[in-house]
Parts: structure tokens; C-alpha cells; sequence
């Protein structure tokens, strides 16, 4: 697709402060016409999606004891969420959130896969994938995808909008540092040295390989590109530990540490191959988490503050489960928002509408999420008591988490934050239903106790009810209640 046709869709879809294009007309035939400045295509996009990293894992939010100096940079210079979500406290239901722009209440997937049998599919929705690639973009996910069976089929991401893929097809082959088998599109590659968690060929690096290789593609299309390493996911195995050898840790923090300066460093690879093919100057980098920190493989979140201020950890919905690193970089696009902070609530339903307006198409109807471009672009508001909105219902548990769920981490539960006000919500069973009026409901003020320290529902009954009430509108019965 040529320049002038990107032009004429610009101009169409109206993208105000992204497009350079202007319309001129003339007032008399003897008045030549105002020149046009030459049309600029829509932006490249890339989507990092870490896998278990929590809020307080980065030198830009507190973290003291990780390296993560490329990080830190791109949220110095570009914007930082101090309020960003992820859509669920556990992976598959948070990536799905984020690929279809519908929470927990109403996504086709709202819990991890029970087994190996094979991941829970996304089925027809469309996908940010989709819209953006019938937008005329080159689109590749290079990583963890986790919604089909470890075969091609019809919930290959090659079916779900990525022209190009490569890595882990489903949740639990990604917990292998070391693969066997990734694939390729549809073809199965072999790395007969590898047994799982040791061998010759490191996994992330081989799907940055194949990202890098991507963004060498020359071409006139923009692109989406998803990045989505199993990092910092357990079990913490790195080819090796580095500048944490020499540190008094056990060997699980120590390897942890080594995940997380190593996701930075592949970050930042990203970064130097945009610089050196001259795409920085129209891409946008967006970088976050999908849920709190692990605590599986002996990491220690507390050890590293994983958390941050946050009560929580992955699988819970206080805020430590939920609360994640949120960086949107790209100085000269976005430059109304380089090097600010805002504590406006965001989450990562937010990313399809918002990723499509950024490029230009029309924003689909009927979605859960927001487009953020106001933020992004600093030229904007959103409104910050809207209703957020999250359901867990996920059987593994692990200590910390339980003992933050006082003993009820295995059973269902809910949350809404609404500007101030967060309530949440457990069930008495493990029963994977609407939420229902046997439920126990605690109440916090996020304004004066981020960390949810004091439980103020008897003091705010109507505040409880209502947000319980919103609890209640957002949940359908899933597919297969």
C-alpha cells in the first residue's frame, strides 16, 4: 500500500495530533493552492507484555536491588502510569482481556487452562490483531500466546490477526526456558539440545531474534509488533545469574534478578534496532505486565519489594495482584506526553480501542475498554471514576497469596475500582458464576490507603452498595457456565 492511500486514510479517520496532513481549498481560480505537506503513514506499534513482573520490579518504581536501566529510561522519557491494571490476577484471562477490549465480566476466557490438555480459545472475537491488520498493517507476535492446543488449528495465532508468529503456542509449553519445540506460523522448529530448563538455545533470546529479524523487514506498511516473552515467569532459569552472582541471595532470587535485568536488556535491543533502521521517530512503545508478582520456583517477591507499597501478588485482586508497570514511549509522536507522570486509572482492556484509534480505524463499538489517546498524546482527559471491573476464579494458589485472601484465595471473587472507592467481593465456593448475595465485601479508599490496610465498609454502606451493584452489571454467564 502506497504513501498517498496512508495519507487518504489518515485524513479520513481524522487522527488530529498523529497526522501531518492538512486540507487546503481554493477561494478563486486565479489562487494557486496552499501546498500540502508531504503525507505521513500511521505510527508502528509494539506491545511488550511481560510475563509475572510486578509493579515494583523496575528502577522507575521503586526497585532497588534489579538493574533495569533501559526501563527506567523509557519511563523517563516517556509516560509513566502510576494507576495502569492489567485486566485479571492470572495470565490467560489478562491477555485476552487485553487482545479483545473486554474484562472478566464478559471475555470468552476468565481463568487459566485446568490442565495441559490444551489452552481455553478466544474463539470469532476479533482481536487488536485483527482490526489493525485489516487496517493494512504488517502484524507479528513473537513470544507466549496461550489460547490453542500445541498444534495449528483455528485458534493459531496466525487465525487471530498475526501475519507472523513465533514461539510458545500455549500457556504451559512457556514455561519452558529451554524448548524442545517452538513454532513457527504453522511449522514446528526443533531444538533437539534443549530438555526443558537447560540446554543450548534460550528461548527468549531465540523469539528477540525473531522480533529484531521483523523490524529489519523493509517495508512500506506500518506495523504491530507484540513482543511477549515468558520473562519473569518461574522457574528462574537464565543462561546465567551475571552481576548477581557475587550477591548473599538464594539461587531463585538471584536467577529472578537476572530475568528481569535481562527482560530490560532485551528491551533496550528493541530500542537500538528501531534507532538503527530509523523507525523510532514513528513508533510507539508501549511496555507492561500481565498480573503481580510470582511467588513459585522459591522466588521470594517480598525479598525484592515485587509489589511496591501494594498489599498482594499474583492470583490476588488486591491492588500488589492487579497493579502493574505501565510505560507508553515514543518522544516525537508523543511528545505532549514525554517525561510525565499520571495517576489517571487505566487497564489493559484499554489497549485494543486505544491502539486502533492511534492507527487511524474506526474504534469498534460494544467494548469494555477506552481509547487512551488523550493520555498518550497529552492533549486530553479521560475520566477518572469510570468503573474498572475484575473476576478471578483460578484454583492454584500459593501461601502469600492465601494469607492476603485470608484462606479464600481458591474461591471465586471480584473487584471495581470507581475513582477513589475499591470494593471487593469473595464467594463461599469455588463456583465459576455471577456473583451472588452470600458474597463477603470489603471496601477501601485508595485516595488515603493505597495498600489497603483498613477495611472501611461499615463506614461507607452506600459507597458498598453501589459499587456492588456494578459488580453485578458487568458479569454474563461465560460460554461455558
Amino acid at each position: 500500500m502506497g504513501e498517498a492511500e496512508w495519507a487518504r486514510r489518515r485524513v479520513l479517520a481524522g487522527l488530529g495530533a498523529l497526522a501531518l496532513t492538512a486540507a487546503g481549498c481554493s477561494t478563486g481560480t486565479k489562487k494557486a493552492a496552499t501546498p500540502k505537506p508531504p503525507p505521513v503513514r500511521p505510527p508502528n506499534i509494539i506491545v511488550v507484555l511481560t510475563d509475572d513482573l510486578g509493579y515494583g520490579e523496575l528502577g522507575a518504581y521503586g526497585q532497588r536491588k534489579i538493574a533495569t536501566p533501559n526501563l527506567d529510561r523509557l519511563a523517563a522519557e516517556g509516560l509513566r502510569f502510576t494507576d495502569a491494571y492489567t485486566s485479571a490476577p492470572v495470565c490467560a484471562p489478562a491477555r485476552a482481556c487485553l487482545f479483545t477490549g473486554l474484562h472478566t465480566g464478559h471475555s470468552p476466557v476468565r481463568r487459566n487452562p485446568p490442565s495441559r490438555g490444551g489452552d481455553l480459545p478466544l474463539g470469532p472475537l476479533p482481536t487488536i490483531a485483527t482490526l489493525l491488520r485489516d487496517h493494512g498493517y504488517r502484524t507479528g507476535l513473537f513470544g507466549k500466546w496461550g489460547f490453542s492446543l500445541d498444534k495449528p488449528g483455528p485458534d493459531h495465532p496466525n487465525e487471530h490477526g498475526f501475519s507472523e508468529f513465533y514461539g510458545y503456542l500455549t500457556h504451559h509449553a512457556a514455561h519452558d526456558y529451554y524448548p524442545t519445540r517452538l513454532w513457527h506460523n504453522k511449522e514446528a522448529v526443533r531444538y533437539p539440545g534443549n530438555t526443558g530448563r537447560a540446554g543450548t538455545d534460550y528461548g527468549p533470546e531465540l523469539i528477540l531474534r525473531h522480533a529484531e529479524a521483523f523490524l529489519d523487514v523493509q517495508a512500506d506498511d506500518p506495523f504491530l509488533l507484540f513482543l511477549t516473552p515468558n520473562l519473569p515467569h518461574a522457574p528462574a532459569v537464565v543462561p546465567e545469574v551475571g552481576q548477581y552472582a557475587a550477591q548473599d541471595w538464594t539461587d531463585a532470587a538471584k536467577g529472578h534478578a537476572a530475568q528481569v535485568t535481562l527482560l530490560d536488556s532485551c528491551v533496550g535491543r528493541i530500542i537500538d534496532r528501531l534507532k538503527a533502521r530509523g523507525l523510532d521517530k514513528n513508533t510507539i512503545v508501549l511496555f507492561t505486565s500481565d498480573n503481580g508478582p510470582h511467588e513459585e520456583g522459591g522466588v521470594d517477591p517480598d525479598f525484592f519489594q515485587a509489589a511496591g507499597p501494594f498489599r498482594g501478588y499474583k492470583r490476588n485482586l488486591y491492588e500488589g495482584g492487579i497493579r502493574v508497570p505501565f510505560i507508553v514511549w515514543s518522544p516525537r509522536l508523543l511528545a505532549g506526553s514525554a517525561g510525565r507522570t499520571t495517576a489517571r486509572p487505566a487497564v489493559h482492556y484499554d489497549l485494543r480501542p486505544t491502539l486502533v484509534d492511534l492507527a487511524g480505524a474506526a474504534v469498534p463499538v460494544g467494548l469494555d475498554g477506552i481509547s487512551l489517546r488523550p493520555l498518550f498524546t497529552g492533549q486530553g482527559d479521560v475520566p477518572e471514576d469510570r468503573p474498572l471491573f475484575w473476576f478471578r476464579n483460578h484454583f492454584g494458589t500459593t501461601p502469600s497469596q492465601v494469607k492476603e485472601d485470608h484462606g479464600r484465595g481458591d474461591r471465586t471473587a471480584a473487584a471495581t475500582r470507581q475513582g477513589r472507592w475499591k470494593a471487593i467481593g469473595f464467594g463461599r465456593t469455588e463456583e465459576y458464576r455471577r456473583p451472588g448475595p452470600n458474597w463477603q465485601w470489603e471496601l477501601y479508599d485508595l485516595a488515603v490507603d493505597p495498600a489497603e490496610a483498613t477495611d472501611v465498609a461499615r463506614l461507607h454502606p452506600a459507597v458498598l452498595t453501589q459499587l456492588r451493584q456494578s459488580v453485578m452489571a458487568a458479569w454474563t454467564n461465560p460460554r461455558d457456565a
